[in-house]
């Protein structure tokens, strides 16, 4: 019973942690990705405008 109270000292606290911080950042990077695919696209739209002036 000792060890197992020991297991979930020792791991307990990491694996809280990782949840917690991952459902925490979670919606930021979901965010952070829509910023960036819609940054793609802008770059991508203003490269073929280029490309149609000349």
């Amino acid at each position: 019973m000792k060890e197992i109270f020991n297991l979930i000292s020792t791991y307990g606290f990491p694996m809280v942690l990782s949840i917690y911080l991952l459902v925490r950042f979670e919606p930021m990077l979901k965010e952070l990705k829509k910023s960036v695919d819609t940054l793609i696209i802008i770059n991508e739209m203003n490269k073929n405008d280029k490309n149609f002036k000349h």
